[in-house]
C-alpha cells in the first residue's frame, strides 16, 4: 500500500510538470496526456536503444540514447522553470524527431530502417495535445516531410548499417507507435470524461437537470408557463443584527452550514431550489417537472425548515425562520446570456414573497389557494385579513403541522 502511494505521488508529480497557475482545463488535460505519453514512450525506447550496441550498431545506439536522455533533461528544465514549457517542448520534439531521422540515414531509408520515422506520428500527436492545434498541424507537416525524407535519403547517402531483419524492426515500430497512440487516446478520453462530468455537475448545481440538458441542445431563451406550482420563501428572523456582530468569514460559514441543511431537505423531497439572496431562501415545487402533490411537498419542506434546530453562533439562541408559501400559475425559465439563472415569475411568486415578509417569526404563512390544495392532510389555522403590499387585504392562514401529528400532540 505504501509503495502504491509512493508510485501515485511520483506519477502525479511528473504529470504536473509544466503546470502554471490559472491554466485552462484543456491545456492542463493535454499537458498531462503528453507527460503520460512521454513516460510510456521513454520506457519503450530504452531497451531497443541498448540493444543497438549489442547488435553492432553503436552509432545508432548513441543516437537512440541521446534521443531519450536530451528530452529528460528538458523535462527537468520545464519542472524548474514552468515558463519555459512551450520553447523547451519544441526543442524536445526536435530531439525526438532527430533520432529516427538519423537512424533512417544510417540504415538506408524507410523500409531498411524498420520504418522508424513512424514515431513522428506520436510526436505530432504529442504537439497537438501538449501545445495546441497550430503546433499539431506544424509537426504533422514535419512528419509528412520525414516520410518523404526517408524515401529519398538512399539517393543521397549510402547506408552505414544493414538490419538483419528490417521486417521485425518495422513490426516493432508499428506496434510501439500503436501502443503509445492507443494509450494516449485512452488516457485523453478518461481525462475528457472527467472534466465533462465536472462541467455537468457544475451546470446541474446551477440549473435543473432537465433545463441544463435542454440548454446544451437548444441554446437560447427557455421559458414555460406552469399552470400550478407552489413557491416558498424562507428568511432568518433578526439576521441583520446577528450578522453585524460576526466576522465576514464566520457569517459565510453560518449561511453555508444553514443552507447546506436546507439543500438536503430540498433534495430529499425532490424540490427545486431557485436561489438564495442574502439570508433569504427560495424553493419551488412542480417546476420544471409538474407534480400533482406540489403543495404537500412544499408544506413538508416548510415544516422541516421551521423545526430545524439551528442556533445563533454568537448567543446560542435558536434561529427562527419566517416562511411564506403561495400556490398557483408561474412562468419558469432561464434568463441571461453570460451567467445563466433559472428563475420564476408571476403573481404567485410575488404573493409567496409577501407571505414571508408579512409573516410571523417562527411560523409558516400560506395563501388560501395552498390550503385548498393541502386538503385534510395538514392543519391550517386562519390568521385573518393581512395587509399585503401590492395586493391589499388578503385572507391568510398559518400552517401548523401534519394532521395526525398535530392531533396527537393536542390530545397528549
Amino acid at each position: 500500500m505504501r509503495a502504491r502511494g509512493l508510485w501515485n505521488r511520483s506519477l502525479e508529480g511528473i504529470l504536473s510538470i509544466g503546470e502554471t497557475p490559472g491554466e485552462s482545463e484543456s491545456r492542463r488535460s493535454g499537458r498531462r496526456v503528453f507527460m503520460f505519453a512521454f513516460i510510456l514512450a521513454t520506457a519503450l525506447s530504452i531497451p531497443p536503444a541498448i540493444q543497438r550496441f549489442g547488435e553492432g550498431y553503436p552509432w545508432a545506439g548513441v543516437t537512440d540514447l541521446a534521443t531519450t536522455v536530451i528530452p529528460v533533461f528538458l523535462l527537468v528544465l520545464i519542472a524548474i522553470r514552468p515558463s519555459s514549457y512551450v520553447p523547451a517542448l519544441h526543442v524536445m520534439l526536435i530531439a525526438l524527431f532527430a533520432g529516427p531521422l538519423i537512424d533512417t540515414a544510417l540504415f538506408g531509408g524507410l523500409l531498411p530502417s524498420g520504418i522508424v520515422v513512424i514515431f513522428g506520428l506520436d510526436i505530432a500527436l504529442g504537439a497537438l495535445l501538449a501545445i495546441g492545434i497550430a503546433a499539431g498541424l506544424i509537426w504533422s507537416g514535419v512528419f509528412v516531410l520525414s516520410v518523404v525524407y526517408a524515401v529519398l535519403i538512399p539517393n543521397w547517402l549510402a547506408p552505414i548499417y544493414t538490419l538483419g531483419n528490417p521486417t521485425g524492426d518495422a513490426a516493432f515500430s508499428l506496434i510501439a507507435t500503436a501502443i503509445v497512440t492507443v494509450a494516449v487516446m485512452i488516457y485523453f478520453v478518461r481525462q475528457r470524461d472527467l472534466y465533462q462530468r465536472r462541467s455537468d455537475d457544475l451546470l446541474h448545481a446551477i440549473l435543473p437537470k432537465e433545463i441544463a440538458s435542454r440548454l446544451k441542445d437548444e441554446p437560447g431563451t427557455i421559458a414555460a408557463d406552469v399552470p400550478s406550482a407552489s413557491v416558498l420563501f424562507a428568511d432568518v428572523v433578526d439576521f441583520t443584527p446577528m450578522s453585524a456582530s460576526m466576522a465576514p468569514g464566520q457569517l459565510v460559514h453560518v449561511l453555508d452550514e444553514l443552507f447546506g441543511v436546507l439543500d438536503g431537505f430540498v433534495a430529499e423531497l425532490g424540490l427545486e431550489k431557485i436561489k438564495t439572496i442574502g439570508d433569504a431562501y427560495m424553493v419551488a415545487a412542480g417546476v420544471p417537472e409538474p407534480r400533482p402533490d406540489h403543495a404537500h411537498a412544499i408544506a413538508e419542506l416548510a415544516l422541516r425548515i421551521r423545526d430545524h434546530g439551528a442556533t445563533d453562533p454568537e448567543s446560542g439562541r435558536p434561529l427562527r425562520f419566517r416562511i411564506g408559501i403561495a400556490s398557483g400559475p408561474v412562468t419558469a425559465g432561464v434568463i441571461g446570456k453570460d451567467k445563466f439563472a433559472y428563475d420564476l415569475w408571476g403573481d404567485t411568486v410575488n404573493t409567496a414573497s409577501r407571505m414571508e415578509s408579512s409573516g410571523i417569526p417562527g411560523a409558516i404563512q400560506i395563501t388560501g389557494s395552498t390550503v385548498e390544495l393541502l386538503g385534510d392532510a395538514y392543519v391550517c389555522e386562519p390568521r385573518g385579513s393581512v395587509d399585503v403590499k401590492g395586493k391589499g387585504q388578503l385572507d391568510t392562514f398559518l400552517l401548523v403541522g401534519r394532521r395526525g401529528e398535530t392531533e396527537l400532540l393536542a390530545g397528549g
